[in-house]
């Protein structure tokens, strides 16, 4: 298996993993509201979400501004890094 298909297939993990400094509730899960990690500050109402789709894979949606992604665009827009970098970062984070 590919690295990005073991990234895709880790999904859930990973999401959790770098969206754990923005919360304060242990694992998320699926429609589990928590403040932006894109916004600065703490909002009044959370409006950031992960979810499962249809085919399985984890994303994420985030109600302030209309944006969705998967877990590769969650980590470039997380840690302001290209697609590549951000498959680097994920690579290194667990060891893939």
């Amino acid at each position: 298996m590919d690295t990005k298909s073991k990234i895709k297939q880790d999904s859930y993990s990973i999401m959790n993993k770098f969206l754990a400094p923005f919360h304060d509730r242990g694992v998320l899960k699926r429609g589990m509201l928590i403040s932006n990690p894109f916004i600065a500050g703490k909002q009044k109402t959370p409006s950031f979400n992960i979810y499962q789709s249809k085919s399985g894979e984890w994303r994420f949606k985030d109600f302030a501004t209309g944006e969705s992604g998967d877990v590769f665009a969650l980590v470039m827009q997380l840690k302001g890094v290209d697609f590549n970098t951000a498959v680097d970062l994920i690579k290194s984070e667990f060891n893939f």
